[in-house]
């Protein structure tokens, strides 16, 4: 009998990594049609011809599916230098909304209504961003010209920054029956783990921000985008946003400098140390398609300053992945205790065993705890 389980076990195993592969070949396939249809190489009929689709319809869907556009769409997009994609799934508009205007003077950000305007990383460059969110749909216009390839890649870039490819509908099912979280998500159906656009500014942003009140954090972080750009501050309500500073930018910083600027000497030891691991060490180009999440969790924990808290962050907030759980955080420990009924905040062995009933989303769980009014959040 034991022998039969693990015969099937490994049948179940292959099964997935051959599913896998598949995908894998698929949505390379998929990649390199939405390229040439960019490129003005193809028409929509005849990318679908050449991928083997049955018809325009089901390459339509497919398309839809992954880019949130139609080849109709991806066609368009160089004549008229700006496009429209859809969520393809519920967004909560007003959360992510409150999210991206939580720091009103934020320098790398401006939010003006339903607008962002903000710079994403590209071949090295920053290139500026204006997103106008509407209810399910969200405009974008860039503001130098790309290539084919690099608009496609900043295109993935921008879904991932929203938290399109979050399993939203998979976490939902798994807790509409649980007694805490399934009236919990009913208020914030369609909200998602907002992700920071690069590893170096989710980790900078972490250091920055702890053991320290919010506003402070806010201040230091805005020092940071200053010092790294020159020390220029734009002026004016219509002010342009800068460029969140690289890791170089900030090793050409003197310490002294940042230690003038309220950076206590741990913290600028620290973005140092992160910065040169982010720029030519163990985290320099890491993500969850290239390496798996155990790997990902030694780099992390492998870099000096970096501890399991500021490594799970790193993981839900840059790279995507939704089951990390930072136990020790002040806001998750505050949900808890109000969500769960407790008299005194959970000790960490008491967080983990609250919250497994949530794996493998336990990501998604502790950021609707973290949207709950019961939590003090830094994010």
């Amino acid at each position: 009998m034991k022998r039969e389980r693990l015969h099937r076990a490994d049948s179940a195993q292959l099964h997935s990594a051959a599913s896998g592969r598949l995908h894998s070949a698929a949505s390379a396939r998929l990649h390199s049609a939405a390229i040439a249809l960019l490129e003005g190489a193809q028409t929509p009929a005849q990318a679908a011809r050449v991928l083997g689709f049955d018809n325009a319809s089901t390459f339509s869907q497919a398309c839809e599916k992954r880019f949130g556009l139609t080849p109709q769409d991806l066609c368009g997009i160089p004549a008229a230098g700006s496009y429209r994609f859809r969520y393809g799934g519920p967004m909560h508009l007003p959360q992510l909304l409150a999210y991206l205007g939580r720091d009103p003077h934020n320098l790398s950000e401006r939010l003006q209504g339903n607008r962002l305007r903000r710079h994403f990383p590209l071949d090295g460059r920053p290139v500026p961003v204006t997103l106008t969110f509407e209810e399910k749909s969200c405009e974008v216009k860039v503001g130098r010209r790309l290539r084919p390839a690099q608009t496609l890649e900043l295109h993935g870039m921008l879904r991932h920054f929203l938290g399109l490819d979050q399993p939203l509908h998979k976490f939902y099912r798994l807790v509409r029956g649980h007694p805490v979280m399934g009236p919990l998500i009913k208020p914030l159906r369609g909200v998602r783990i907002a992700q920071v656009p690069t590893l170096w500014e989710a980790l900078s942003w972490a250091a920055m921000g702890q053991q320290i009140n919010l506003s402070f954090a806010y201040r230091l972080r805005n020092r940071l985008i200053e010092l790294g750009n020159g020390g220029g501050r734009p002026a004016g309500k219509s002010r342009r946003p800068l460029p969140f500073p690289t890791p170089q930018a900030v090793l050409g910083i003197s310490p002294q400098l940042l230690r003038e600027n309220q950076f206590s000497r741990q913290k600028t030891d620290y973005l140092a140390i992160v910065a040169r691991a982010c720029l030519e060490g163990p985290l320099r180009d890491l993500s969850l398609d290239s390496v798996s999440v155990e790997e990902a969790e030694a780099r992390l924990l492998g870099v000096k300053g970096i501890g399991r808290w500021t490594m799970a962050y790193g993981l839900m907030r840059h790279l995507g992945h939704v089951d990390a759980l930072p136990v020790g955080d002040a806001g998750l420990r505050a949900a808890l205790r109000v969500q769960f009924g407790l008299s005194e905040p959970p000790d960490v062995d008491e967080q983990e065993r609250l919250m497994e009933p949530f794996r493998p989303y336990r990501g998604l769980a502790t950021y609707y705890l973290w949207r709950s009014k019961s939590a003090s959040i830094q994010e």
